[in-house]
C-alpha cells in the first residue's frame, strides 16, 4: 500500500478532506475588495487568491489593496456561520481516515485555515479519529505554507521523523510544504485548480481510498 512505509499521516484541510463550494469565494473575496473600494478583474484572481500561496502579492497586484487591510476585513466576513452551508466532507475522506486509525497510523491535520473555520470543518468528519490538528499563522513561530514551520512542529510533538511522515494536499503550496520540511508528498487531484509541481509527489491520487492500494 501507499501508505506502508509511513507512521505519520498529515492531511491538508481545505480541497483535501473538505470541500468549499466555488460561489462562497465568489462571494465573500469580491463583498470584501467591494468594502475596501479595490477592483476585481474576473473570477480567475480570485481562483489564484484562494488556491495559491503567494496571497500577499495577489492582494496588492490584482485587488489594489494593501493585504494587512483587506485580511482584516475577510477574516470578519469569513466566519464559520457564513462559510458552513457552502462546507461538506468530501465522500472519501472520513472512511479514509477511520480506515488509516485501523492501521495503527498516527493522523494529523495541518491546514491554513484559521481556528473557527478548521473546527466547523474538521466537524463534517463526523467524529473521525486524528491525534492533532494545527491551524497555521497562529504566532510568530508557525509561519503559513510554504515555511515548514508547522509541519516540523506537530512531527517534534507526536515524536515521529520526517522519513516516517506523508503529507497529503491538493495545491502547489501542499507540495513545498512538504518538501521543505523533507516529507514525502502524496497529490490529490480534486480538479479544482492546476496542479504542476507532479514531481514533487510520491504519488498522485483521485480518491483516498486509493491509499490502501
Amino acid at each position: 500500500m501507499l501508505i506502508d512505509k509511513y507512521k505519520h499521516i498529515s492531511f491538508d484541510l481545505d480541497g483535501t478532506l473538505a470541500h468549499t463550494a466555488p460561489e462562497y469565494r465568489y462571494k465573500i473575496v469580491p463583498a470584501t475588495i467591494s468594502q475596501l473600494g479595490g477592483s476585481i478583474k474576473d473570477k480567475y484572481h480570485i481562483d489564484r487568491f484562494w488556491f495559491e500561496h503567494d496571497r500577499d502579492n495577489i492582494i496588492q497586484e490584482c485587488f489594489n489593496l494593501d493585504p494587512e487591510v483587506f485580511w482584516a476585513v475577510f477574516k470578519k466576513l469569513d466566519t464559520a456561520e457564513s462559510r458552513n452551508p457552502h462546507a461538506r466532507a468530501y465522500n472519501d475522506a472520513e472512511p479514509a481516515i477511520r480506515k488509516l486509525k485501523e492501521f495503527g497510523k498516527t493522523i494529523s491535520i495541518i491546514t491554513g485555515s484559521p481556528p473557527w473555520i478548521a473546527e466547523m470543518e474538521i466537524s463534517k468528519l463526523n467524529g473521525a479519529p486524528y491525534n492533532t490538528q494545527l491551524s497555521l499563522g497562529c504566532s510568530d513561530e508557525i509561519k503559513m505554507k510554504p515555511e515548514p514551520h508547522g509541519l516540523i512542529y506537530i512531527m517534534k510533538k507526536m515524536s515521529v521523523m520526517a522519513n516516517e511522515t506523508l503529507y497529503i494536499g491538493n495545491s502547489k503550496e501542499d507540495a513545498m510544504f512538504a518538501k521543505n520540511a523533507g516529507v514525502d508528498f502524496i497529490h490529490i487531484e480534486r480538479d479544482e485548480h492546476p496542479f504542476d509541481l507532479k514531481e514533487y509527489a510520491v504519488a498522485t491520487i483521485t480518491s483516498l481510498s486509493e491509499l490502501f492500494v
